[in-house]
């Protein structure tokens, strides 16, 4: 039997298919990694955008705070009652704890630091003339022009704090500025990578879609290929189980003519030869046969021998029971020609009284079976018991032979089982079933379960 080479299969498209995969997994490392990104930027831009407006907020509070205390005194002054100087009171501290905040906060410029320190200076100067005004009474410098040294250092808080607020704001539109940037680089940067990831997974479904062709195409292939081979199989089993049925016919035929010619020819000239010697030994007179009276026995027993051995071969060749009394009869004497076991130990007949008609090549082939499995017993199995039985079930006539010895593993026959072989192609000819039950140190069952609707 001849077999195709197998096709070989390049490995393109499973090469194209890992490329596509390994450049949409840098891609949407490359995604995630943009996005983490951005997502640390505008973090960092809102961290940096809230600390700005604290910074104003502690910038307004630092001048509302000095306006309320200066409030406070001149309500004070003006009315003279203590009462107003609550304000300035709680002032001083809250303009010191807002000044530390503020000198806290993170100042990226030198100029604005320095404007920091000159605020504070403004301050200190600021609370000291408030508190020069409550001791005295008297505001200094009140009626100057410029009106005094109070309104001049207030002037100035306005100022710094003013130009501090146009900083912060710049440094706020800058971040607003920086941060769009960055939204609009991402943003197109996002899509760039969507845009390739969409492009790679329509190539990855586009190949998926292409191997998944390719893949169906190869299936089909094999199964053509593999039903080409089974039929080619069976036709080579078919052949082979044709002439195996052939052999056996043909072996089956041939013994018969052998029993025939042996019958006739050889047992016509043995029994011939027996009859001269007796009629030689009768003519002869006492006196000439007495000396030769051993011999001649000897030559009638050797004779006698021979046609017994000639009868045994004719009915190992064709059992004359098969097709005289019947298959049970013909298993009968099958049983009976020969012991089990090293003790002459018999075999068990489980028999019907009768077998219904068979045709003569499913009797033969039962025989045959029955012989076949028995001389196994005898060689192989080592067995003191053996049993030999025959059903005649409804549809079928079941043939059973069992034994006590040393068994086998089914599993691992070998090649060389031709007596088992034998048996499965007998029961197979007959469109039968052949069950073999064995297992080491457990004995052995071959049953043959034949059809009774075959003709």
């Amino acid at each position: 039997m001849s077999l195709k080479p197998a096709l070989p299969l390049r490995p393109r498209p499973a090469r194209a298919l890992l490329a596509l995969l390994a450049v949409s997994l840098v891609l949407g490392l490359a995604w995630l990694a943009s996005s983490q990104w951005q997502s640390s930027s505008s973090r960092s831009a809102l961290e940096r955008l809230r600390a700005d407006a604290n910074r104003l907020h502690h910038l307004d509070a630092l001048l509302l705070q000095l306006l309320d205390a200066e409030s406070s005194v001149r309500g004070y002054l003006l009315s003279g009652n203590p009462v107003y100087l609550g304000p300035y009171q709680d002032g001083g501290l809250r303009v010191a704890e807002t000044l530390a905040t503020l000198r806290a906060d993170d100042w990226r410029d030198a100029a604005q630091r320095a404007k920091l320190a000159e605020l504070a200076q403004r301050v200190d100067r600021k609370l000291a003339v408030l508190a020069s005004a409550v001791q005295t009474g008297v505001s200094p410098g009140i009626d100057a022009p410029e009106g005094g040294p109070g309104k001049q250092t207030m002037d100035d808080i306005r100022r710094i704090i003013g130009e501090l607020r146009g900083d912060t704001l710049a440094e706020i539109d800058q971040s607003l500025i920086a941060s769009f940037a960055r939204f609009g680089n991402a943003r197109e940067l996002n899509l760039l990578l969507g845009a390739g990831i969409l492009v790679l997974l329509l190539a990855l479904v586009v190949a998926l879609y292409r191997q998944g062709l390719l893949r169906e195409k190869l299936a089909a292939m094999l199964h053509s290929e593999n039903e080409r081979l089974q039929a080619e199989v069976e036709q080579r089993t078919t052949e082979l189980s044709s002439l195996a049925t052939y052999l056996t016919n043909a072996r089956e035929q041939e013994q018969a003519r052998l029993a025939r010619e042996l019958h006739d020819e050889l047992g016509a000239l043995m029994t011939a030869a027996k009859l001269d010697a007796g009629w030689i030994a009768r003519k002869l007179p006492a006196d000439v046969m007495a000396p030769l009276r051993e011999r001649f026995d000897r030559l009638l027993d050797t004779l006698n021998q021979g046609i017994a051995i000639k009868r045994k071969v004719v009915n190992d060749l064709r059992p004359p029971l098969l097709a005289d009394l019947g298959l049970v009869e013909a298993l009968r004497s099958l049983a009976d020609s020969a012991a089990i076991g090293d003790r002459e130990g018999r075999i068990e007949l489980e028999l019907p009284e009768e077998a219904p008609d068979l045709p003569p090549d499913t009797a033969l082939a039962l025989f045959r079976i029955a012989q076949e499995a028995l001389t196994n017993v005898r060689r192989h199995a080592k067995a003191t018991h053996a049993t030999l039985a025959l059903r005649v079930e409804p549809g079928a006539l079941v043939l059973r032979i069992a034994d006590n010895g040393i068994g086998f593993d089914p599993a691992r026959l070998g090649r060389a089982r031709h007596g088992l072989a034998g048996i499965a192609h007998r029961v197979q000819m007959l469109s039968g079933r052949l069950q073999v039950t064995s297992a080491p140190g457990k004995g052995t069952v071959i049953e043959a379960r034949i059809p009774r609707t075959r003709t």
